[in-house]
């Protein structure tokens, strides 16, 4: 699987037809249909249903298309903000967090950040705790908020919340 067949597949899903995507993509028809059906052989599921008019999506298919957007999307802010680096346009604070800190202050810390230092290209990585370590030693994060205490001596850590746990039983 690659970029091209998942951005041929988008078009698709997205026309709901083969001839206009093929149009859309500016290539001929039958090797867009074909490498759908690569696509489909190599996930082993039937994503498209070419006997409807318009062509119809499978569940498999409506789940591959919101994950191929994501996917896509991500690739293109990952090109952007690369040729902003390497631009010097731009400098980037990579920011790993755990969903559940989108409860508490992350999203105002980041709107802050973006108000006050608009040069700064923040970009906020879903990962968990413990994959945070690696990640900042790596360099890959600059910053991490998660729930996992270490004792790694190469990266320094302030507790910013305690919480209070509940356990509710019936």
């Amino acid at each position: 699987m690659d970029l091209r067949q998942l951005r041929y597949f988008t078009a698709v899903a997205r026309e709901r037809n083969f001839t206009r995507a093929a149009e859309t993509l500016h290539i001929a028809q039958p090797p867009l249909s074909r490498q759908i059906q690569l696509l489909e052989e190599e996930l082993g599921v039937t994503l498209i249903i070419r006997k409807s008019r318009p062509i119809k999506l499978t569940d498999a298919g409506r789940l591959f298309y919101e994950q191929a957007l994501q996917v896509l999307g991500r690739v293109d802010q990952m090109k952007d903000a690369t040729r902003r680096v390497g631009q010097n346009r731009n400098r980037v604070l990579s920011i790993g967090f755990v969903a559940s800190t989108l409860y508490g202050g992350l999203p105002s810390l980041v709107r802050k950040l973006r108000q006050n230092a608009p040069e700064l290209d923040i970009q906020l990585l879903e990962m968990l705790s413990i994959q945070q370590i690696p990640a900042l030693k790596e360099g890959r994060i600059d910053l991490g908020f998660g729930r996992l205490k270490h004792n790694d001596p190469n990266v320094v850590s302030t507790v910013l919340r305690e919480e209070r746990l509940v356990a509710a039983l019936p």
